[in-house]
């Protein structure tokens, strides 16, 4: 069966080929698979595991650049498939909702060869980003052929003199560092990164700390352009240091691993938890801040008050997502950054989502809640590379489906949208065509 890709907006997936009925609605980028001839200007068309039919002048031959920005609640997750068929992946958040997206996307539970992550980013190493990506990188259907990281780690209470390792006499900068997993070897990790590294070392999984010094990173697909472009670090004692940041929560989230993906016109830039502070160091430097500047923004921190708006004045994003959850503690996003946002844009229409929002605009029935309240504590008993577990994942992970923000591109055009209802029913926004 001939591979398609929807090449508008939205088109709808009609039950028949003659009637007006129909069971969802493709969005642009979507792959379906086509077979038979014409008939009324619509051609059989499987999604997934739907059937039906598809407007013909509706399908283009050219895949898109598709990113998923995954509702993890409070954490960070972003799934990125190039038009190459490469794959990337941000983060993982805290939970296995991650790891539930794949398992719904590519079907884990049925017989098939394992999914390539071509590069995989812990952008650092707090829970809410490290702690999803475990059983990802354990997973027997995985083969992940790239981590790349920040460069810190997360130690015991008393191993150092910070929980992420020694100091300079001044205080100025992180001078416990590391590249490689072997650089870990004897150092009293706390539990989760302990976790992380034997995972790593079990898989034989290719590690090594990144940061602006790296330049381009080359993912096998020739559209596309991946740049480093944080942490930026210094030089102590003739060997890399990050800079100290206060405490030890603004050093790891200023210390940011920070990317910017390009594909034809359209730019992308993912942050991690980028604070005021590592703002600050970025757009000291002028190389860094000249590639500021990007179309699609994975604001960092959930929509946290704590940004750097110098930061945004230099990026204006005309399409901004907000990875956030609905934990009283923390209240993101933040009003006065969601405003920001909108503010700052290059675009007289710009477009802020945040996924805790879009999944709130879709909440199932009280007794459905429950239900997947049930799942996901179900989930997160399993051990993710079983059967069981692999469906109990796709089952649940499609109930958040509607928390979930697309994002596409050709390159050329920029298409957004959030689900509305259950099933394949959507919010979509585009073409954006994006501006200087």
């Amino acid at each position: 069966m001939p591979m398609k890709y929807i090449s508008t907006k939205t088109s709808m997936l009609y039950e028949e080929s003659t009637t007006a009925k129909r069971s969802a609605i493709l969005i642009f980028g979507d792959e379906v698979q086509t077979s038979g001839s014409s008939v009324n200007g619509r051609i059989k068309t499987k999604f997934r595991n739907m059937q039906g039919f598809v407007d013909e002048d509706h399908l283009g031959d050219k895949p898109a650049l598709e990113l998923y920005f995954i509702d993890v609640g409070q954490g960070d997750s972003t799934f990125i498939v190039t038009p190459s068929r490469k794959k990337i992946l941000i983060d993982g958040g805290i939970n296995n909702r991650a790891f539930g997206f794949l398992a719904w996307k590519y079907r884990f539970d049925k017989d098939g060869p394992p999914v390539d992550i071509d590069l995989l980013v812990l952008s650092h190493a707090d829970e809410d980003h490290i702690k999803g990506l475990i059983p990802i990188i354990q997973h027997p259907k995985v083969n992940v052929r790239r981590i790349i990281h920040n460069g810190i780690a997360t130690f015991k209470e008393g191993a150092f003199k910070t929980e992420l390792g020694d100091l300079d006499p001044g205080n100025k900068y992180l001078v416990t560092m590391h590249d490689t997993v072997n650089d870990l070897n004897g150092l009293q990790l706390d539990e989760t990164f302990e976790v992380w590294k034997q995972a790593v070392l079990d898989e034989g999984m290719s590690y090594n700390a990144v940061s602006s010094k790296t330049g381009y990173i080359d993912i096998g697909d020739p559209d596309i352009a991946i740049e480093v472009l944080g942490p930026c670090p210094d030089i102590y004692k003739n060997r890399p240091a990050l800079y100290w940041l206060k405490d030890a929560s603004k050093t790891i989230n200023g210390n940011s691993v920070i990317l910017r993906l390009t594909y034809g016109h359209v730019s992308i830039l993912f942050t991690g938890d980028v604070n005021t502070e590592g703002s600050k160091i970025l757009l000291n430097d002028p190389k860094i801040k000249a590639n500021l500047s990007a179309h699609i923004y994975k604001a960092p921190h959930h929509g946290s008050h704590d940004f750097y708006r110098t930061f945004l004045e230099v990026v204006r994003p005309q399409v901004s997502v907000i990875s956030s959850g609905d934990e009283p503690d923390h209240g993101h996003p933040r009003a006065v950054c969601i405003g920001a946002l909108g503010q700052l844009s290059r675009s007289s229409k710009p477009l802020v989502f945040s996924t805790e929002i879009a999944a709130t605009f879709v909440e199932a029935k009280e007794k459905e809640d429950k239900k997947e309240s049930s799942s996901e504590k179900g989930l997160e008993t399993l051990d993710a590379r079983t059967r069981d577990a692999n469906l109990l994942g796709r089952i649940y992970f499609k109930r958040r489906l509607h928390g979930m923000i697309n994002v596409r591109t050709d390159g050329q055009e920029i298409y957004a949208a959030r689900r509305v209802a259950a099933g394949y029913w959507w919010e979509s926004y585009g073409p954006i065509t994006p501006a200087p």
